[in-house]
């Protein structure tokens, strides 16, 4: 009676099971078709965004370049993010600049890291900081495995300006705080040869990068000490962000000749960011008194550039006397003997027949032809005594214009001239010299 029952019921649950496992796969069969079919979707992208606050900028003050990066998943390896190099800009990443953040993209929440840069510009004027490419490695949503994604990053760009009021300021400096402090060491009282002194003067200033500080210490032109300056010291803190520092300068002051020594006052001139005011940091100066022989007095010449002088001077001497005894007279001899070949030649003797023909000097044409005649000699020459015979008829004669043509005897001693001395070359046979009356 109890069996049958229990064996119906055994069957009941067998059919159940056996429909059920033909029915289940059915729909998921379908599913798998769908998926196959469907569309692949598109790749899921980290999202890399850069934000520059505040929108104005002004030099000295900073500026913040907060960098953020989102995937939808988790990051094994942290983003590598860009070493920010910019002319005329300070960059720093203070304490606590990265950390991680999260927002909804596309109603999910993803995850990331954000960084955040400090920019100081140090000029006026236009800054592009340029195009950046981060890498980030990231979870692939669906197998878990790290992806490599380079992301771009586009230049960042802004505009450095300075506050009317500190339009003029030189060194700019744009901070909320300046102070000045200085020691001075070693100076209680006169200070004795070989001494020394030192002055250490330290600015403290707020709101800013320290390498805003110019040098605070000038040099001092004094023979009574001499000056061994120290490498300045810069000292760089942030709170929050807020940069804050100090330069300290120091300079040794070694006394040397007696005299007394001014160290000059410091004064800074700085605008106020806080107050907007123009405003001034300032030391009072510092006389150092030596007590010492005083400097020696510069001899205008040492004793052995004395002696050097003298030599060379006698040694000038010794050179001109044996120039004018060995050297001169046989420069003279020389100079001589080519005058007096000169004075005898037929060119000297030509040159003197133009000379009385310029001067239309008839007496003298006639002396200076004999001289070059006999140096020169050669056939009688009519044109010539034609053209001379002219002249003095023209002047002793009744002639009308009563001085004669001595362009016709310029122009027949050239004639002349050139048929004797052709005449010599071809070897022609001397003749009796112009005998001129």
């Amino acid at each position: 009676m109890t069996a049958a029952p229990r064996s119906r019921l055994s069957r009941q649950w067998r059919v159940l099971a056996a429909v059920l496992i033909f029915a289940v796969p059915g729909p998921v069969a379908a599913q798998d078709d769908a998926a196959a079919t469907a569309p692949p979707a598109e790749a899921v992208q980290p999202q890399v965004t850069a934000e520059l606050t505040p929108d104005t900028a002004v030099v000295g003050q900073p500026l913040v370049l907060r960098i953020k990066v989102l995937v939808p998943t988790w990051l094994p390896d942290p983003p590598a993010f860009p070493a920010l190099d910019v002319p005329n800009v300070i960059v720093r990443l203070p304490e606590g600049a990265s950390g991680p953040i999260s927002d909804s993209v596309g109603g999910e929440t993803w995850s990331g890291v954000s960084r955040a840069y400090r920019l100081y510009p140090m000029v006026p004027g236009d800054v592009s900081l340029p195009a950046q490419t981060i890498t980030v490695t990231y979870a692939d949503p669906d197998t878990s495995a790290p992806v490599t994604f380079e992301a771009s990053l586009d230049p960042v760009r802004f505009t450095a300006t300075v506050p009317e009021d500190a339009a003029g300021l030189d060194p700019l400096i744009l901070a909320s705080g300046l102070t000045l402090e200085q020691t001075i060491d070693g100076a209680d009282g006169p200070l004795g040869e070989g001494d020394a002194a030192s002055r250490s003067v330290t600015a403290k200033i707020s709101g800013t990068s320290a390498l805003f500080i110019p040098s605070l210490i000038p040099p001092v032109k004094s023979e009574a000490v001499r000056a061994y300056p120290k490498d300045p010291a810069i000292a760089e803190t942030s709170d929050r962000g807020v940069l804050s520092g100090s330069r300290t300068e120091t300079v040794s002051y070694v006394a040397q000749y007696g005299g007394s020594v001014e160290l000059p006052p410091i004064s800074i001139n700085w605008f106020n960011t806080e107050t907007g005011s123009m405003e001034t940091a300032q030391l009072e100066g510092v006389t150092l008194d030596v007590d010492a022989p005083g400097p020696p007095v510069a001899a205008r010449f040492t004793p052995r550039q004395i002696a050097l002088l003298i030599g060379g001077v006698i040694l000038l001497l010794l050179v001109a006397q044996g120039l004018r005894l060995y050297a001169l007279p046989p420069l003279r001899r020389l100079r001589d003997r080519r005058k007096t070949a000169w004075e005898a030649s037929e060119g000297y003797a030509a040159r003197g027949v133009r000379q009385a023909i310029g001067r239309k000097d008839l007496s003298a044409t006639h002396c200076a032809l004999a001289i070059w005649s006999d140096r020169c000699p050669g056939h009688d020459a009519p044109d010539l005594e034609s053209a001379l015979a002219g002249i003095g008829a023209g002047r002793y004669g009744d002639m009308p214009d009563g001085g004669g043509d001595w362009s016709a005897v310029s122009a027949a001693f050239q004639a002349e001239r050139q048929r004797r001395l052709a005449g010599a070359s071809h070897g022609a046979e001397a003749v009796p010299p112009l005998n001129p009356s």
